[in-house]
């Protein structure tokens, strides 16, 4: 339940830039969401198809992409994927680890017609 905060976010912003831009129809809205947020792009999509009626946003797509996480190793300074080691860095095998939480909610761009 917590996207319906997040998508009266994104319903206001980018109703207000379309008004500014007097844009008549929002097509596609893309977003880049944090693996940590535990959002659901299709949650937000259906939030934003019962928010956006009789709007320019009626009928919106949503396009997401999920920003995963990563780690760095303190020892040798190796970056890659929470997905991509066991409990150790997999180009020197410290487990001196320090995991960078990826908690973005981004609207990278709007499509309008």
């Amino acid at each position: 339940m917590h996207e319906l905060a997040v998508t009266e976010y994104v319903f206001n912003l980018v109703s207000k830039q379309a008004k500014e831009h007097k844009v008549d129809k929002v097509s596609k809205i893309h977003l880049e969401i944090g693996d940590q947020c535990d959002y659901v792009p299709e949650i937000i999509e259906e939030y934003l198809q019962v928010m956006s009626e009789g709007t320019p946003l009626e009928g919106v797509k949503v396009d997401a992409t999920v920003k995963e996480s990563t780690v760095v190793c303190k020892d040798c300074g190796a970056t890659f994927t929470r997905h991509e080691f066991k409990d150790s860095c997999p180009k020197c095998g410290s487990q001196n680890l320090r995991l960078q939480r990826c908690t973005d909610f981004i609207v990278k761009n709007i499509e309008a017609e």
